[in-house]
């Protein structure tokens, strides 16, 4: 038994000795392909490293300017502006200009600056990424940004694309009760009854309740 285990041993030995050989072999008579190729992989391997260290660098100077942005903000509005504008400048494909486009569309809104609002929600939707209460909330924003310019049908779209990114029903009885004044705006008394009983069926503050209710009687 011991000697056939040898035997065995000697035999592998012996193929991976063979093998290694071809390998060599093959390497000798092929060194400028074998050198192309390793020159590749080196630069591959380089590169990937390389584009990592930079992005992660990208990230990371663009979120130290969105927060230098934000510790701004509820303090001077005009100066919050202006850093998270040229941040979105700056670094446009960053994650931190993502959100700041988010900002914008809520600062520029207060400031009364509808247009702007309006542009800075829509880049900032179109950059999110998934189903996310950011997204459903700046369909919210987008909406009301309608609104105030009396565009009742995109007002009335927005608020309905905003069901679709909450997260667990968050937010929903807020948005119902945005579609249902926008019917009541259109002199759409029954649709917006129907949407004030689902925010009512998402309400609950007691108080908004007794608010809901009280248009519920009077449009029905």
């Amino acid at each position: 038994m011991a000697r056939t285990i040898k035997k065995m041993n000697i035999k592998k030995t012996d193929q991976l000795q063979s093998t290694s050989w071809k390998i060599m072999e093959y390497v000798a008579e092929n060194k400028s392909k074998f050198l192309v190729i390793l020159g590749i992989l080196v630069f591959f391997i380089l590169s990937s490293s390389g584009w990592y260290l930079y992005r992660l660098n990208y990230e990371k100077n663009a979120h130290k300017m969105y927060s230098s942005a934000f510790s701004f903000n509820h303090k001077n509005e005009l100066n919050t502006v202006k850093l998270y504008e040229e941040l979105v400048k700056k670094y446009p494909n960053s994650d931190a200009a993502t959100i700041a486009l988010y900002s914008l569309g809520n600062i520029y809104f207060n400031l009364n600056e509808v247009d702007k609002s309006i542009d800075a929600y829509k880049e900032f939707i179109g950059k999110a990424k998934g189903k996310n209460d950011l997204t459903a909330l700046a369909y919210i924003g987008l909406g009301y940004c309608y609104e105030v310019k009396k565009n009742f049908t995109e007002a009335l779209k927005s608020f309905e694309n905003s069901i679709n990114y909450c997260i667990g029903g968050s937010y929903e009885g807020i948005i119902y009760r945005n579609m249902a004044r926008i019917h009541e705006e259109t002199n759409n008394p029954k649709k917006a009854v129907e949407y004030y009983k689902k925010a009512l069926e998402q309400t609950t503050d007691p108080s908004m309740e007794v608010l809901i209710k009280r248009k519920i009687s009077i449009l029905g």
